[in-house]
């Protein structure tokens, strides 16, 4: 009856709650990413005024590439 303890990589909910925290601050990262974005484009469409948020619409955009991006590398790397 003598078991050794398992390793921590074994233990199916250290798992489970490894994977969610991982997963849940990738999806923090890409809000992060696209809410900085946001903010650096409405800010530059108050210091230069056009008819069309140009720069809110196009960081907005460019915020969404690179959180998905962020986190394909991510994904890549941990594998």
């Amino acid at each position: 009856m003598d078991r050794e303890p398992k390793e921590p990589s074994e233990n199916p909910k250290r798992s489970s709650l490894n994977a969610l925290a991982r997963y849940s601050g990738m999806a923090f990262q890409i809000a992060a990413t696209i809410v900085v974005c946001l903010f650096i484009g409405k800010w530059l469409d108050n210091k230069i005024p056009m008819s069309f948020p140009v720069f809110t619409t196009v960081l907005t955009i460019v915020g969404v590439f690179l959180g998905v991006y962020f986190v394909i590398r991510d994904l890549l790397k941990q594998k």
